[in-house]
């Protein structure tokens, strides 16, 4: 029996969808769905209905899912350990950050990380979303919050604060808002559905009527230019928008969300000198610039 399709059975009932399943696996769809079909021939059963909603297992593939997921760990963990024990500088370091880091300011680092080692390669997920350090989606994460899984090396390596801002052409159409009471006669550029609502985004809306909230994006990048455009106000990162000099903060002092950044790596793997190598570099200039990721 293949481990592979077992590992693909696992992915597909995870995400629902052939093509989800791939983009995690990073295997073409074909290769899944012809390994899946494989399994299922040796079996001689269906493991999947297709349905509106997706791909739904079987109730012979809910009996067997549980043993496969054990397996899967199973095979992590062994690849955890011996990805640990190696010593050798060189290979690839895997990184996870949200756009905001892993556009704006880590291309201008990795210039100065691939000259003292030039053997290791490395590549980049752009993810406002968590990966799953324990399935190696990553072998190293920048988040903004301490995750609260077993096993995990976390580093503390800084803040990260974003403000209220606006297009210096904006406020020369609208006004510039005295009060906060006077948001309520300006535009927001909100946060879509999929990028969460914390309890700062909800406070922050509120200062705004719901028929001003005329854009909302998923993207931090969008959101830039969309202020930029003078569209309306938005929530930024200031270590963007703090160099583009179109930009202009409002209510420094009382509107302003921070959270903390965390480096994130699984305990197994940290001892690997190529991802040890990373975590160090990355530790080293995010403290070199934690005045620009404050404001």
């Amino acid at each position: 029996m293949d481990w592979r399709a077992l590992q693909d059975v696992v992915t597909v009932a995870e995400t629902g969808s052939l093509s989800a399943a791939s983009r995690r696996l990073n295997v073409s769809q074909p290769t899944v769905g012809r390994r899946i079909e494989q399994l299922e021939q040796q079996l001689g059963a269906v493991l999947f209905t297709r349905t509106a909603q997706g791909l739904l297992l079987t109730e012979l593939g809910e009996s067997i899912i549980e043993n496969a997921q054990h397996m899967q760990e199973e095979a992590l963990a062994i690849e955890r350990v011996a990805t640990g024990a190696n010593q050798q500088l060189q290979g690839i370091v895997r990184l996870s950050l949200i756009e905001d880091i892993g556009i704006f300011w880590l291309p201008k680092k990795l210039a100065e990380f691939h000259k003292q080692f030039p053997q290791l390669s490395v590549e980049v997920n752009i993810d406002n979303k968590n990966v799953n350090l324990l399935r190696r989606e990553a072998d190293i994460a920048v988040r903004l919050a301490r995750p609260e899984q077993p096993d995990l090396i976390c580093r503390k390596a800084g803040r990260f604060r974003m403000a209220l801002y606006a297009s210096k052409e904006y406020l020369a159409q609208n006004g510039t808002p005295k009060r906060l009471s006077d948001l309520k006669n300006h535009t927001l550029i909100g946060f879509e559905s999929a990028m969460g609502y914390s309890k700062s985004r909800i406070k922050l809306e509120s200062l705004f009527t719901q028929q001003n909230i005329r854009h909302r994006s998923n993207s931090h990048m969008e959101m830039i230019v969309a202020t930029r455009s003078g569209i309306g106000c938005s929530i930024l990162s200031c270590l963007i928008a703090d160099s583009h000099e179109e930009l202009v903060r409002i209510y420094p002092v009382k509107i302003y969300h921070e959270q903390e950044i965390w480096l994130v790596t699984h305990s197994e793997i940290h001892k690997n000198a190529r991802i040890r190598a990373m975590f160090d570099f990355l530790v080293k200039v995010l403290e070199e610039d934690a005045e620009r990721f404050t404001g």
